[in-house]
């Protein structure tokens, strides 16, 4: 069962209410039918559907129980393509679940200082050129797109820039710094 099937199948209604059923116990067709409040052809059709696709599965003389491996092996597989997605999106692992898309989704907490430093340095180094000095509105309206999912505003990025010292501030100018440079 792929997380596809499985998501096709619980967005029947019909099917949703027969494999709650059977998820909260229920395991014998008049039991099924009871839970679910449906007649007995409809609740019939969808127990077959259930049956056919393996999320039920029979269990001795007339009772169906949840397939649990067929759950957890959708579960896995979704999480196998949640993780290639994310790669896919951003291959860097050091960033992956911070920066989608040159938006900053995510900081790493001060107490991860490495980390932390990690993802602004990335920040600073696509944002700004080595060895260019730019005024503090030029850095600002620079940072803008970063800040598209509102984990941070550019104030509170631009100073996050400074304190991990990725971004230095000299008379009202902003310039990468020489250890920020290249070194991502």
């Amino acid at each position: 069962m792929t997380p596809d099937e499985f998501t096709l199948a619980m967005a029947d209604p019909t099917l949703r209410r027969v494999f709650s059923a059977v998820a909260l116990g229920s395991a014998t067709s008049s039991e099924i039918l009871t839970a679910a409040g449906l007649d007995t052809p409809v609740a019939a059709k969808a127990i077959g559907r259930l049956t056919r696709t393996g999320l039920l599965v029979p269990e001795g003389r007339g009772r169906l129980v949840v397939n649990e491996g067929a759950l957890e092996d959708a579960g896995q597989a979704a999480a196998r393509r949640r993780e290639e997605e994310a790669a896919a999106a951003q291959p860097d692992a050091r960033l992956r679940g911070f920066v989608r898309d040159r938006v900053l989704v995510a900081l790493p907490e001060e107490a991860d200082h490495a980390a932390r430093r990690t993802v602004l340095r990335h920040v600073a180094e696509a944002t700004f050129a080595p060895g260019e000095e730019y005024d503090e509105r030029t850095v600002t309206d620079r940072l803008e797109p970063w800040c598209g999912s509102g984990v941070l505003d550019t104030v509170s990025l631009r100073r996050a820039l400074v304190d991990v010292g990725v971004l230095r501030r000299e008379a009202g100018r902003y310039g990468l710094t020489a250890a920020g440079a290249g070194a991502a």
